[in-house]
């Protein structure tokens, strides 16, 4: 930034072509330009496409295509940061095999071909980055774990004891790597696979590693803010804490403050309209309310979701006469379930007239089988 303002002081002495190549280069400095070539002559003709994935992995935040021509298809652009994940793959006989791997910004090249003893899955190979090569040793330790357990009538399936095993090995990767963005990436990544105060700890010391420059960076911000927010809300919903207030709309649009229940006992259910597990839940919560609503008991039903007319559908069809209220975002958005720590629906938070919360279903009892139980201890 001195050289900048070093031009901007000196501004008259600096031509008007000179200070558009200086702001064009500042400009391009903040993006980080990829050229990539994926080599594969048995594609020749065909139309490759390149997804740049969202950092979640979820969804693509821009796709580009090009003309397999000679045996290779160029691509070139710019991202936002300097590793993103990219699926490569083109579409044939009404499937669409796709390889994932990891992107630099810079010029690289990789080899795309068609296994045949795979049902014609693509593979890669011939990347030369040091985010491909930290990708190839986690892979290795997913393996060493995976093969540990046999195959059964549904298929491999990790315990939680094994899932820790191998996420204790991705994590010591990272610290391997602290100067690496893509160890940066895949700490983001770890971080969202599991919602635990044990996996939250191993995630903040392990950014803790991180270089200073990537842990201050807005996605190192992002790994840090998320696990010290899950961390603080889900100690703020143990049993024996006082209930956090909130304010949010209720499904007629009224605004509803939980100090309206002060001096009353009370159930909040986070839950969405689109949660299978809380539709099977439902009719539980239904006949508790029914059986408990005569002494006193309110209900707080919490939806997660965006969709304001499936809601007020949803409230409607399932006859839900207590009290309904919603932030109206999608559930990665919404604010207050992480005041309570929740990031997976559905939870059950039962507070008592002196606004203590005497059970929260996550703690152990995400089946909701002692919640009965507990509602008569505070009725």
């Amino acid at each position: 930034m001195a050289g900048i303002y070093a031009v901007s002081k000196d501004f008259m002495k600096v031509s008007l072509l000179t200070f558009a190549v200086l702001l064009c280069a500042i400009t391009c400095s903040a993006q980080f330009i990829y050229r990539l070539d994926v080599k594969s002559p048995e594609l020749e003709g065909k139309q490759i496409k390149l997804y740049l994935l969202e950092n979640n992995m979820q969804s693509a935040w821009r796709t580009d295509s090009a003309v397999c021509i000679n045996g290779i298809a160029r691509f070139s652009g710019s991202m936002t940061q300097p590793v993103h994940f990219v699926d490569i793959g083109y579409r044939s006989k009404g499937k669409s095999p796709s390889v994932r791997l990891p992107l630099d910004s810079g010029r690289h090249a990789v080899n795309i071909y068609v296994d045949k003893t795979a049902n014609g899955e693509l593979k890669a190979s011939g990347l030369e980055t040091n985010s491909m090569k930290i990708r190839l040793e986690s892979m290795k330790i997913w393996d060493a774990v995976y093969r540990k357990h046999l195959l059964g009538t549904k298929g491999r399936s990790l315990s939680k004891e094994a899932f820790r095993e191998e996420m204790q090995g991705q994590l010591q990767l990272v610290s391997l790597h602290p100067n690496d963005y893509f160890s940066l990436l895949s700490l983001y990544q770890i971080g969202a696979s599991e919602v635990s105060l044990s996996h939250a700890k191993a995630v903040l010391e392990t950014w803790a590693k991180l270089d200073t420059k990537l842990g201050e960076s807005p996605l190192g911000k992002l790994v840090y803010d998320r696990q010290k927010n899950f961390t603080k809300g889900y100690l703020a919903a143990q049993v024996g804490k006082e209930i956090t207030d909130f304010t949010v709309s209720d499904v007629d649009g009224n605004t509803f403050n939980s100090q309206n229940l002060k001096g009353k006992n009370y159930l909040i259910v986070l839950s969405a309209t689109w949660c299978l597990p809380c539709q099977k839940q439902l009719p539980l919560l239904k006949t508790l309310y029914q059986k408990y609503k005569a002494a006193g008991l309110q209900v707080v039903y919490f939806n997660n979701d965006s969709d304001v007319v499936r809601w007020k559908n949803h409230v409607e069809k399932n006859k839900l006469t207590w009290i309904n209220v919603s932030e109206r975002l999608r559930f990665s958005e919404s604010k207050i379930p992480k005041y309570f720590g929740v990031y997976s629906i559905p939870t059950c938070i039962l507070v008592d007239d002196k606004g203590k919360i005497t059970y929260n279903s996550d703690q152990d009892d995400t089946g909701l089988q002692k919640l009965d139980n507990a509602i008569k201890q505070i009725i």
